[in-house]
């Protein structure tokens, strides 16, 4: 099995110790907060399958775009993420908040018609909504 790339390391990291220090205190986000929440990824979503990369750069937490310039953001997302890249369709699950982080869980479908599950995390910043990350929810049942 081969090693995450730098940067997948970097964010899951980062996206794990979201989790775990903000679980506790996300409840169930009201459907206005959810609104806001969904059309930050779907505007990302959308920016993607366009291929503005730029766009969808804007969409990314203040973070992210420090960590990552646009050229690393466009190849990250582009190798790590390909069915988020090119994706079709998006389900969204649950989404929680306390104000200022969310997570939120997507179904990704792809043009090939298979779909995969990403758990979303965004925080809350002066102009809106965005995302801190994405990773893939441990598989339920597979817990060590």
């Amino acid at each position: 099995m081969s090693a995450l790339p730098k940067w997948a390391a970097l964010v899951s990291l980062a996206f794990a110790s979201f989790v775990r220090a903000a679980t506790p205190e996300l409840e169930a986000s009201k459907p206005p907060v959810k609104a806001e929440i969904v059309a930050v990824i779907e505007g990302q979503l959308a920016a993607f399958r366009a291929g503005d990369f730029g766009k969808a750069y804007t969409f990314a937490s203040q973070p992210i775009r420090e960590m990552f310039p646009l050229a690393e953001f466009q190849n990250m997302v582009s190798s790590g993420y390909p069915i988020i890249v090119k994706s079709v369709k998006a389900d969204f699950g649950i989404c929680l908040d306390n104000g200022y982080e969310a997570s939120v869980f997507v179904r990704i479908e792809g043009p090939d018609g298979k779909s995969k599950e990403y758990q979303y995390a965004l925080t809350r910043e002066p102009i809106g909504w965005r995302i801190t990350g994405v990773t893939e929810p441990e598989a339920r049942g597979s817990r060590v």
